[in-house]
């Protein structure tokens, strides 16, 4: 299939893995949320939640590290370092990160699993979560 000429597109493949398409600009976007967030509902609605808080301002950032990835996100956008190439690294404006992680969000979301694990995040957090989406 040709690349999204203007985004991301989340998808599962035959077997159930996520996968994705993009234009060569937010290729590194993409690696980031399958490389680091794969399918686990709680670690995308902890991101969606840092999205939120720090675009409506009630914090000011975040750090981020995973298997492949480091991330800083602020009102400034989100800063990408691949932990292993220096040369993979990237900035996206926070609207557009926000849009696709809302994006990938719904794809989670298309799961049993959605309902409790929203349940778990806001009992764990004390709050609703700030994404009005899920």
């Amino acid at each position: 299939m040709e690349a999204a000429l203007n985004g991301v597109d989340f998808y599962r493949d035959s077997r159930g893995y996520i996968e994705f398409r993009s234009d060569a600009r937010l290729r590194y976007l993409g690696m980031w949320l399958v490389d680091d967030v794969h399918g686990v509902h709680d670690t995308c609605l902890d991101l969606l939640a840092d999205l939120e808080d720090i675009a409506a301002g009630r914090k000011q950032r975040e750090s981020w590290e995973g298997n492949a990835w480091a991330a800083e996100l602020s009102a400034t956008g989100v800063d990408l370092q691949n932990l292993w190439r220096d040369q993979l690294a990237a900035h996206y404006a926070l609207a557009e990160t926000q849009r696709h992680v809302r994006e990938y969000w719904r794809l989670l979301a298309q799961s049993p699993q959605r309902g409790p694990a929203v349940a778990r995040w806001e009992e764990r957090n004390g709050r609703r979560h700030p994404y009005s989406g899920l």
